[in-house]
């Protein structure tokens, strides 16, 4: 499988607006989830200490609220400077994000919720110069 990252991440983050635009907020919110993950691990790509044969290390091929902590914050210092202040936010952003989420009912995701995890993934692309490119499908 081939690694594109910043694809996925841009793809995502489209879905994602999609669905909140619709009100479909269980599925709005997973996706601002996978957009922000798929953006962490571009600036992990960049770091040849987490590349292994070309890909990204097994290590930092979690969800976004484990691969949070996974961060080196000083080699992203070098690549996005601007992630920075987001993943030393005292209060993780995606703490409370599961992949597990997408069995539940969806009753316990709410506006509040999405439009902080909407807010910390706007944040993360950002940072990296993926909003507002056209990527693939």
């Amino acid at each position: 499988m081939a690694e594109a990252y910043a694809d996925a991440a841009v793809r995502h983050w489209s879905d994602a607006e999609f669905f909140n635009t619709a009100r479909r907020l269980p599925n709005a919110d997973q996706l601002y989830g996978f957009a922000a993950e798929c953006a962490l691990k571009v600036a992990l790509i960049k770091i040849p200490s987490c590349m292994d044969g070309g890909v990204l290390q097994r290590r930092y091929k979690e969800h976004v609220a484990e691969l949070w902590e996974l961060i080196p914050l000083q080699s992203i210092e070098r690549i996005a400077v601007g992630l920075v202040p987001l993943l030393r936010m005292q209060n993780k952003p995606f703490a409370d994000w599961s992949i597990d989420q997408r069995y539940e009912s969806g009753e316990a995701i709410n506006t509040n919720i999405v439009n902080k995890h909407r807010d910390a993934a706007r944040r993360a692309l950002g940072a990296l110069g993926l909003l507002g490119e056209r990527r693939g499908a």
